[in-house]
């Protein structure tokens, strides 16, 4: 049930669904990193989560409730989030820099991860994502962006050792290396 409490949430959620309907999965991803950006830019430089070294990693999903409420409530992922995060992994497959790219689980991975990279290049940092597993009780997703581990010099095992406590993993370092 959509309560006033939680219609914000299930109301962007929708918002994606409408955006690819009217203007297509690459404007819709576009807009939430735009939004993801926007944010990162109010709360200002930082970083959340918890650290080892320079491994940074969230225990828990951001608006993971509220993703997973919301599919319940639909049955199913709305075919129009696998569209986004499929024009996000083509980027990343064409790009010149693929590391610079999410490893997606779901669809809000978009906007949390343009939220996290402009953080963190306030702060001074480069932010890679390495890998993240769905919200969802009782998935196996997990996705990974091979070319961040790879240039991470990290491997998908380490990966994994992080998110059995982890939602998604980032690797951090100081923006003044290449």
């Amino acid at each position: 049930m959509i309560r006033l409490e939680n219609m914000l949430p299930k109301a962007l959620l929708t918002g994606v669904v409408k955006m690819v309907d009217l203007d297509g999965p690459e404007k819709t991803l576009r807009w939430l990193e735009d939004i993801g950006k926007d944010l990162a830019e109010i709360e200002g430089a930082g970083f959340e989560g918890a650290r080892d070294d320079n491994i940074l990693y969230l225990p828990i999903c951001p608006f993971g409730g509220e993703l997973i409420e919301y599919i319940e409530i639909y049955g199913e992922q709305p075919v129009q989030f696998k569209k986004v995060i499929e024009a996000s992994d083509k980027e990343r497959d064409n790009s010149d820099k693929p590391w610079d790219y999410p490893a997606l689980s779901n669809i809000l991975g978009i906007l949390h991860y343009s939220y996290i990279k402009r953080r963190g290049e306030m702060a001074g940092f480069k932010i890679f994502s390495l890998g993240c597993r769905s919200p969802m009780k009782g998935s196996d997703c997990i996705a990974y962006n091979e070319y961040a581990i790879k240039r991470a010099d990290l491997t998908k095992e380490k990966v994994d050792k992080y998110l059995e406590k982890a939602y998604c993993v980032f690797k951090i370092e100081p923006a003044d290396t290449e």
